[in-house]
Protein backbone atom coordinates (compact mmCIF):
# COMPACT_ATOMS: atom_id res chain seq x y z
CA UNK A 1 0.00 0.00 0.00
CA UNK A 2 1.29 3.42 -1.21
CA UNK A 3 2.01 6.31 1.62
CA UNK A 4 1.34 9.31 0.98
CA UNK A 5 4.65 10.56 0.59
CA UNK A 6 5.23 7.96 -2.02
CA UNK A 7 1.95 8.94 -3.55
CA UNK A 8 3.17 13.01 -3.58
CA UNK A 9 6.68 12.01 -4.79
CA UNK A 10 5.18 10.33 -8.19
CA UNK A 11 2.60 13.52 -8.28
CA UNK A 12 5.62 15.44 -8.27
CA UNK A 13 7.30 13.77 -10.83
CA UNK A 14 4.28 13.51 -13.45
CA UNK A 15 4.19 17.18 -12.70
CA UNK A 16 7.74 17.96 -13.34
CA UNK A 17 7.20 15.20 -16.41
CA UNK A 18 9.76 13.08 -15.73
CA UNK A 19 9.35 9.23 -16.13
CA UNK A 20 11.40 6.56 -13.61
CA UNK A 21 14.35 6.46 -15.36
CA UNK A 22 14.69 10.14 -15.40
CA UNK A 23 15.19 9.88 -11.60
CA UNK A 24 18.24 8.15 -11.92
CA UNK A 25 20.40 11.20 -12.49
CA UNK A 26 18.41 13.20 -10.32
CA UNK A 27 18.44 10.98 -7.52
CA UNK A 28 21.82 9.03 -7.75
CA UNK A 29 19.21 5.76 -7.40
CA UNK A 30 19.10 3.17 -9.85
CA UNK A 31 16.04 2.85 -12.22
CA UNK A 32 15.05 -0.46 -10.29
CA UNK A 33 15.67 0.89 -6.88
CA UNK A 34 13.15 4.39 -7.44
CA UNK A 35 10.63 2.46 -8.87
CA UNK A 36 10.39 -0.49 -6.34
CA UNK A 37 9.89 2.59 -3.69
CA UNK A 38 7.97 4.15 -6.02
CA UNK A 39 5.50 1.32 -5.90
CA UNK A 40 5.12 0.84 -1.98
CA UNK A 41 8.68 0.77 -0.83
CA UNK A 42 9.79 1.28 2.20
CA UNK A 43 12.63 3.97 2.24
CA UNK A 44 15.16 5.26 4.13
CA UNK A 45 14.96 9.16 5.42
CA UNK A 46 18.05 10.04 3.78
CA UNK A 47 16.58 8.13 0.80
CA UNK A 48 13.45 10.23 0.61
CA UNK A 49 15.81 13.34 0.77
CA UNK A 50 17.94 12.14 -2.30
CA UNK A 51 14.82 11.69 -4.42
CA UNK A 52 13.00 14.88 -2.81
CA UNK A 53 16.64 17.09 -3.94
CA UNK A 54 15.89 15.56 -7.50
CA UNK A 55 12.66 16.62 -7.48
CA UNK A 56 13.83 19.86 -6.45
CA UNK A 57 11.20 19.59 -3.40
CA UNK A 58 12.15 18.86 0.07
CA UNK A 59 10.76 16.72 2.61
CA UNK A 60 9.12 18.41 5.62
CA UNK A 61 7.24 18.10 9.00
CA UNK A 62 3.99 20.43 8.69
CA UNK A 63 1.54 20.17 12.27
CA UNK A 64 -1.64 18.19 11.24
CA UNK A 65 -3.12 21.88 12.03
CA UNK A 66 -1.72 23.35 9.47
CA UNK A 67 -2.19 20.90 6.70
CA UNK A 68 -5.09 22.37 5.04
CA UNK A 69 -3.40 26.38 4.93
CA UNK A 70 -0.46 24.75 3.29
CA UNK A 71 -2.09 23.08 0.87
CA UNK A 72 -4.60 25.72 0.22
CA UNK A 73 -1.07 28.33 -0.38
CA UNK A 74 0.36 25.48 -2.85
CA UNK A 75 -2.55 25.26 -4.70
CA UNK A 76 -2.81 29.19 -4.92
CA UNK A 77 0.63 28.84 -6.81
CA UNK A 78 1.33 32.41 -4.80
CA UNK A 79 4.87 32.70 -4.10
CA UNK A 80 6.63 33.44 -1.01
CA UNK A 81 6.96 37.26 -0.09
CA UNK A 82 11.37 38.41 -0.39
CA UNK A 83 11.99 40.55 2.19
CA UNK A 84 13.88 43.62 1.19
CA UNK A 85 16.05 44.39 4.18
CA UNK A 86 19.07 42.60 5.06
CA UNK A 87 18.03 41.71 8.56
CA UNK A 88 14.07 41.45 7.97
CA UNK A 89 13.33 43.84 11.35
CA UNK A 90 10.84 45.79 9.07
CA UNK A 91 9.44 43.32 6.89
CA UNK A 92 6.31 41.40 8.29
CA UNK A 93 6.81 37.64 7.79
CA UNK A 94 4.17 36.44 5.25
CA UNK A 95 4.32 32.91 6.70
CA UNK A 96 3.32 34.14 10.27
CA UNK A 97 0.61 33.02 10.43
CA UNK A 98 1.27 28.89 9.68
Amino acid sequence: MKTKILEQLQKRRLELGLKIQDMVLRSGLSRQQYGKIEAGGNPRLETLDQIAEGLDSVVMVIPKDKVSQVQKLLASGAAPVTPVSADNSDVENPWGSL
